[in-house]
């Protein structure tokens, strides 16, 4: 979990850019991750802070970023000798890639949450729930016949977005697509490629239509294959 000093960090690096920051509750802490209900400048969002590099396991992170070009000799020499130095880089870059994808796929009109502001290393964005409630996940709830068509269509829809923008989300299924007032969400952004450069991008994406298509096959029909022309 983020610590007090880190979360205050945030608060008064917020505070120098004019904008007032109050924690409301802690609701959830994963591996890389820590979501925050809190008040933005009198709004409620989600604040997602992310572990120090010397927290995280960046073991699996190389085929998201392959491909991906430093710009500076020295981070370029870092990321060669995968030293201290290298997982530092890969942190920012992983943070940063987050928020920049969030406010892509936004404007393009994909059903994400909006991102509304990036803060060292946390991203604030839509809270989707309100002060008594959070949106669940699509792996805790159980949908009926035409709510999952019509969420299956969605979300369909929504990695067609990504894939015509250059995108793959590469960790897509039912566990980090949120539930809300009839419609899901699709979150978790930092790990997703660049197709034109990640020559695993066409296998990434058929592992996350085929999350998709399994898990909405236990409420409605669904074809792979046939879904997959939609990404020619």
């Amino acid at each position: 979990m983020t610590t007090n000093n880190e979360l205050q960090n945030i608060i008064d690096e917020g505070n120098r850019l004019n904008h007032k920051i109050e924690i409301v509750s802690n609701v959830k802490s994963g591996k890389e991750a820590t979501i925050y209900k809190v008040m933005l400048d009198h709004q409620l969002v989600a604040m997602k802070v992310y572990k120090k590099p010397e927290e995280r396991s960046f073991k699996n992170t190389g085929q998201y970023l392959m491909g991906k070009y430093y710009k500076k000799p020295s981070h370029r020499k870092a990321i060669e000798k995968g030293n201290k130095f290298a997982k530092k880089i890969k942190h920012q870059s992983w943070v940063n890639r987050e928020y920049f994808m969030l406010e892509k796929l936004y404007e393009l009109g994909a059903k994400i949450p909006k991102p509304i502001l990036h803060i060292e290393d946390a991203i604030f964005m839509e809270f989707l729930g309100n002060q008594d409630f959070v949106a669940p996940r699509l792996c805790d709830i159980t949908l009926n016949t035409a709510e999952a068509k019509n969420a299956f269509k969605k979300i369909i829809d929504n990695m067609i977005v990504f894939w015509n923008f250059g995108i793959v989300h590469a960790d897509l299924s039912e566990y980090n697509i949120l539930w809300w007032n009839n419609e899901p969400y699709v979150i978790d952004f930092p790990q997703a490629i660049d197709k034109k450069t990640n020559p695993n991008a066409e296998e990434i994406l058929d592992r996350d239509l085929r999350n998709i298509t399994n898990f909405f096959g236990k409420f409605i029909k669904t074809d792979f294959d046939e879904i997959k022309k939609a990404f020619s």
